[in-house]
């Protein structure tokens, strides 16, 4: 694999591993600054309930105590936050929309006095009828809990060809009921942030685990009525994991922020294990309800889909996850009639927001378990109903039904590669069984609410040749600044070791988009390496002079600048000293790049059609199974997944990204039972790692990537997304498994083996 590259498509070790093992990296809990308090949130323990009074004189009198917000404290001071309009979430609320949501915060000298003060603090509260089940909330005479008719928030849809007509067509119909649930993030390094307001100069700098410091830094500005130049976001040193839980701004960056405006100290704001369960982001819950229409011979002609997400107490994400989610609704396959309906709906829950592929799970284990349904009825091999429908590459460039450009695809090699590796045509003892899912997934999106993707980036020859690349780009424990590291030294024909990467501060770093949607080695990649072919040409023009030949005659590699038949050559070392200090032919001055890489995709219209991503990845995943029938466990005896990642730029961290992902997914599908709420006090029943289980070392499978290099012509080095993919794959195609082993359809994740035992029995009970 890309054997024409010195270091990209090599297994090269991530830059902070050593930090890292050796504990030595620096994350938000480890960090403060001379005279910090410690702030913390009182919490509802009231699903939907009013404020009627709040008592705060014990509190502030406490020692140690130097204040204490209110609701009209925060309402007063600073702007609602949320990604999408209107903006209904500030800091602090006097009608509180689920149990752990903000009431009142206090700083204090340590976090100790902190939580004594929380205790003192007297609420009253006038209670609310709360609503915990989507379509409840959806029926007529449900609580309100925003205004919007039926407790709906922005309805999406999707209108292409006639499905009417489709379904007409059609010889088979079948339908399906499916569910998914809340996941949590579960990220090891938990929410937090460090605020700091200079009185003298005006200015907040903010430290937080930011997955987008470019829109933590507009949200804070806009919610604290300050200008953009007085805000500065800086990323910590590590971030211990983001999966979408951190691209927002949050209740936590506001309160810490007005709290040392008003105070002139620093504050921390560090959220406790408890606090991550019952008051940050998770995955959207959907239910599915999805209809599919296929000829005699498998060609699938119509799809119809009603989705219902649960969206918990506030909007954030949610008209955007249900745009992204619907676009990935046909998945890799040509069906010409496709009629959706995403209905993003409001309940007494924590907030659902951005997860690990933002809507593509839930949508994918409803087609891809009916689309198995299908190919068992109609006796079909449902390898062979998935290759009789996906893209080929013999189509390509190939526009899709909803508008899809795509330029690259190896789902048909996907589907042969794990077909083989899984070993799909032997055969199997009883209760062991065999499935299968296809996927296809974003490498960054476009959306009607920001038409826009770019990074920037840029690079600094040093007078030693030694190399400064800055990005406004998180890393979030994926290895992304490796990966940027990678592209520069290739590019410029520098040694590895002599790359450092400057990322994640707004006073310091060129603007970036940030870290999601499988996106970052996509756009700031491309940013890096256009930068770095800037610096390069500002470097052969000098060296040009030196060695008196056309700078088109030259090239770098391993710390040289050599003349094309090598007859002659000058160190990078010796050509950036000369540049800056030696004026040689007129080309002194310092040598740097700037790269600006900007989509060329286009938001989707109102009907849903556009091709609105940077790039398609694909993948096909399948697990082997063995289901005990007498106590519903389920033992997963092989994961395969095949992924087509374009130009694959560093194995070990595409691989990584396979088998992180591949795990989510395990938990997704067969672990994780949701974020549980009490049915009728709304409290969190499962706020920690004993009561909410994810998946552990005990519990995976070896998994085995296979890596599909589709590469794809207009992104500058071929690259697509790696990250999600094996995620999104991984719950149907243990449902098909498990199908395949025993004969019974779990419609429901997670599949738990009290599920599998209670449909075995209705299975009995039937024959």
């Amino acid at each position: 694999m890309n054997s024409q590259f010195e270091i990209i498509g090599k297994r090269i070790p991530q830059l902070d591993s050593m930090s890292k093992v050796t504990g030595t990296a620096a994350y938000i809990a480890d960090m403060a600054l001379p005279g910090m308090l410690h702030a913390k949130f009182l919490r509802s323990p009231y699903a939907h309930a009013r404020v009627v009074r709040i008592d705060t004189g014990k509190a502030e009198r406490l020692p140690g105590v130097k204040l204490v917000l209110t609701p009209d404290d925060v309402i007063s001071k600073t702007n609602p936050i949320g990604p999408t309009a209107p903006k209904q979430q500030y800091a602090l609320h006097r009608e509180v929309k689920y149990v752990g949501d903000e009431v009142a915060a206090v700083a204090a000298v340590d976090e100790e006095t902190a939580e004594e003060a929380l205790a003192l603090i007297e609420v009253e509260y006038e209670l609310l009828p709360p609503v915990l089940d989507p379509e409840e909330a959806m029926a007529p005479g449900a609580p309100q809990l925003h205004g919007e008719t039926r407790n709906i928030r922005e309805p999406q849809k999707v209108r292409i060809g006639n499905v009417d007509d489709g379904f007409k067509e059609s010889e088979h119909v079948f339908k399906g009921r499916f569910s998914t649930p809340k996941q949590a993030h579960a990220c090891m390094d938990t929410h937090g942030c460090l605020s700091s307001y200079d009185s003298v100069t005006g200015k907040l700098t903010h430290w937080t685990p930011a997955q987008s410091i470019l829109y933590t830094r507009m949200a804070m500005a806009e919610a604290l009525n300050m200008p953009l130049n007085k805000v500065r976001i800086v990323a910590p040193p590590a971030i211990g994991g983001g999966f979408g839980s951190k691209a927002r701004t949050f209740a936590y960056d506001i309160a810490a922020g007005l709290m040392s405006k008003m105070l002139g100290r620093p504050v921390k704001m560090v959220l406790s294990r408890e606090e991550e369960f019952m008051a940050t982001r998770s995955r959207h819950p959907y239910i599915v309800e999805e209809e599919l229409g296929l000829k005699e011979d498998g060609t699938i002609v119509a799809l119809r889909q009603r989705a219902i997400m649960d969206v918990g107490g506030y909007s954030d994400t949610a008209p955007l996850v249900a745009q992204c989610g619907q676009g990935m609704v046909p998945g890799p396959y040509k069906i010409p009639n496709i009629w959706v309906d995403t209905y993003p709906v409001y309940t007494n829950k924590s907030i659902s927001g951005s997860f690990r592929g933002f809507g593509n799970p839930q949508v994918t284990f409803a087609r891809e378990s009916l689309l198995d349904i299908a190919a068992q009825k109609m006796g079909i091999d449902p390898l062979e109903l998935r290759l009789k429908n996906t893209i080929k590459p013999g189509e390509l460039p190939y526009t899709t039904s909803t508008g899809l450009i795509v330029r690259s695809c190896g789902m048909e090699e996907c589907l042969h590669r794990v077909a083989e590796a899984i070993g799909w045509k032997e055969k199997r003892k009883s209760c062991t069984g065999i499935g299968l899912a296809c996927v296809i997934n974003w490498g960054g999106v476009k959306i009607r609410a920001v038409n826009a993707e770019f990074a920037s980036a840029e690079v600094e020859v040093a007078p030693d040749g030694s190399l400064l690349v800055r990005t406004g780009n998180s890393d979030i424990g994926q290895g992304l600044y490796t990966v940027l590291a990678q592209i520069a030294a290739e590019e410029l024909g520098i040694p590895l070791e002599k790359v450092t990467i400057i990322g994640a501060d707004s006073d310091s770093t060129p603007p970036d988009f940030g870290c999601f949607g499988s996106k970052s080695a996509i756009t700031t990649g491309s940013a890096v390496k256009m930068a770095a072919a800037e610096a390069k040409q500002k470097l052969f023009k000098v060296a040009g002079n030196m060695l008196e030949v056309d700078p088109g005659d030259l090239e770098a590699r391993a710390g040289k600048i050599y003349v094309r038949d090598m007859s002659r050559s000058v160190t990078i070392k010796e050509v950036a000293g000369a540049a800056y200090f030696s004026a040689v032919g007129g080309a002194a001055g310092p040598v740097f790049g700037r790269g600006v890489w900007s989509s060329p995709s286009v938001p989707q219209n109102e009907d849903g059609y556009g091709n609105y991503c940077n790039a398609y990845a694909f993948a096909a995943t399948a697990v082997e199974v063995e289901v005990d029938p007498e106590t519903g466990r389920v033992k997963i005896t092989k994961f395969v997944s095949a992924d087509d990642v374009g130009r694959a730029l560093n194995l070990n961290i595409v691989e990584g990204q396979i088998h992180g992902a591949a795990a989510m997914g395990i938990g997704l599908g067969m672990i994780e039972e949701s974020i549980a709420y009490n049915d009728h006090s709304g409290n969190v029943r499962n706020p920690s790692f004993l009561e909410y289980r994810v998946p552990t070392a005990l519990d995976l499978p070896d998994i085995q990537p296979v890596l599909i290099e589709a590469i794809d012509p207009e992104i500058p080095l071929g690259n697509k997304g790696a990250g999600e993919t094996a995620l999104v794959g991984a719950a149907p195609a243990i449902a098909n498994a498990i199908f395949d082993a025993i004969g019974v359809r779990i419609t429901d994740l997670p599949i738990t083996p009290a599920k599998i035992l209670r449909a075995l029995k209705e299975k009995r009970d039937d024959s």
